[in-house]
């Protein structure tokens, strides 16, 4: 270096002391008067009282346990169970019991043998009765059992049995409308499902985008302490050469304002982490003011798929066309019941009672009665029915134009995440072999500066470029795994 450089020089000097801090690991040791590299022992020595470390499999499955959007979604689950159970319960058969008692007085003249009823006395004389049943009863079904024993004052014991039931066997529904109310609440279910499952996907992808932007700003700090360390070594040389003579006060001004801009840098990517971190603890589940860093992860694996095979596993996966296929199932039951309204209504039923003196046993018969009815539909209802069954035909029809309006955007999605992908491939092979060409090149002009024919400007240049070069590597690294979680993502892994 010389006494006396141009203050052209001097300029470009004091601004590749910020460049020359993203040079990374790997490049060459200190020459002459050179600035080190991050490898050459400038990276500053981690602190003894550094927060624990924390791995990506530890964050998923702690938000798995703690994260409140999958609380959210599992609630949500939880009642629509609850809702299936109610619908399934609500049209099944429910079984019951009764029992009584009272008192009769006859007055005038009375006598009635009446078995086939549980509410009529037996006879026409003054007693208890005491009554007792079960019953079976759904919205389509219905049977009842009742025994009646009476206990006349004059003496004796009377008994009258009766069993009766009803079965709609037709109402308009293929196996019932019961039964169609019970898909819906089925589809309901399983849309809860697919929900819960898409919610943890979403938490997964997340976690992963927080964990990696924490990562990458971790190794932007230990840049960025590099480049502190540099800039005060680098300040510490000039002022040297400021005293012997070799350096103006221009000279030692430039470097100063090269170290406070690096602490202005430290300070602003040590922010950024503060910030990353509460990010990755909000969608895990921890406390904001949890103190960790995070270790180092492998890249996400490539999926080994040709983009027919992409686009096939996303329409199989993705939780916004499985939902609309449930949406349409559900849709059609509910069109088919509301226009099932039009359809009359037809039960059978019948009964069978029987009486009995048992005491003394004067007195004893039964009667059978077997019967259908058919319920039509009003003759005229305002329109009622047709309006609501065209609401439900128009839902269907919609949901269909929704779903194959996501199909498309689906595919634009997948197709351009398999460009991202191959071109992120591509851009990172660049950057490697950019970064062999910069290492070359600085290597080349380190040897012709040994032997006096190139210039400190020279090996500075070098020096920026294979820095940029560094950079550049793990910038298109970073780029290529985003790429690689954003395919798994549009695809529904």
């Amino acid at each position: 270096m010389s006494a006396r450089p141009s203050l052209e020089i001097r300029r470009f000097l004091a601004s590749m002391l910020c460049i020359a801090a993203f040079a990374g690991r790997g490049l060459a040791q200190e020459v002459g008067d050179f600035p080190k590299s991050v490898s050459s022992g400038a990276v500053a020595a981690p602190s003894t009282d550094a927060p624990a470390s924390v791995g990506l499999e530890e964050c998923l499955a702690a938000s798995l346990a703690g994260a409140p959007g999958l609380k959210t979604a599992k609630l949500s689950l939880d009642t629509g169970s609850a809702q299936l159970a109610y619908a399934i319960g609500n049209n099944g058969l429910t079984l019951g019991e009764s029992a009584g008692y009272f008192y009769q007085w006859p007055f005038g003249t009375y006598y009635s043998t009446n078995a086939g009823s549980m509410n009529s006395s037996l006879s026409g004389v003054s007693g208890s009765n005491v009554t007792a049943g079960l019953s079976l009863t759904g919205p389509s079904t219905s049977i009842g059992l009742s025994v009646q024993p009476e206990f006349p004052a004059t003496g004796g014991v009377s008994t009258a049995v009766s069993i009766s039931g009803s079965q709609k066997v037709y109402d308009g529904y293929p196996g019932g409308r019961p039964t169609g109310l019970v898909k819906q609440a089925r589809y309901s279910f399983q849309i809860a499902q697919v929900a819960y499952d898409a919610a943890i996907e979403s938490l997964a992808y997340q976690v992963k985008q927080a964990y990696y932007v924490l990562l990458g700003d971790q190794n932007s700090l230990i840049a960025r302490q590099a480049t502190v360390k540099q800039a005060a070594e680098e300040l510490s040389q000039m002022q040297g050469y400021f005293t012997a003579g070799r350096a103006t006060k221009l000279d030692v001004l430039q470097v100063q304002v090269a170290l406070t801009q690096a602490q202005l840098d430290l300070r602003s990517t040590q922010n950024a982490i503060e910030t990353d971190r509460k990010k990755l603890s909000l969608a895990v589940g921890w406390p904001l003011e949890k103190a960790y860093g995070v270790l180092d992860v492998a890249s996400p694996s490539t999926p080994d798929l040709d983009p027919k095979q992409a686009l096939e596993t996303a329409f199989k996966d993705r939780p916004e066309l499985k939902t609309f296929d449930l949406n349409i199932e559900y849709a059609d039951v509910d069109l088919s019941l509301q226009k099932s309204q039009y359809s009359p209504v037809v039960s059978v039923n019948g009964s069978m009672g029987v009486a009995q003196d048992i005491m003394p046993g004067t007195l004893g018969g039964g009667i059978v009665t077997l019967g259908a009815t058919i319920a039509f539909p009003p003759i005229y209802d305002g329109k009622q029915q047709a309006s609501l069954v065209r609401e439900k035909a128009n839902a269907f029809a919609n949901y269909n134009v929704l779903r194959e309006q996501e199909r498309q955007s689906i595919t634009i999605d997948v197709q351009n995440a398999l460009f991202t992908v191959k071109d992120s491939s591509d851009r990172l092979d660049l950057a490697k072999q950019n970064l062999e060409e910069a290492q070359g090149v600085y290597d080349m002009q380190r040897a012709k500066y040994k032997a006096g024919l190139a210039s400190t400007v020279d090996v500075m240049t070098a020096f920026s470029a294979l820095a940029t070069a560094q950079v550049g590597r793990e910038t298109a690294k970073a780029t290529y795994n985003l790429a690689i979680l954003n395919l798994y993502n549009v695809m529904g892994q």
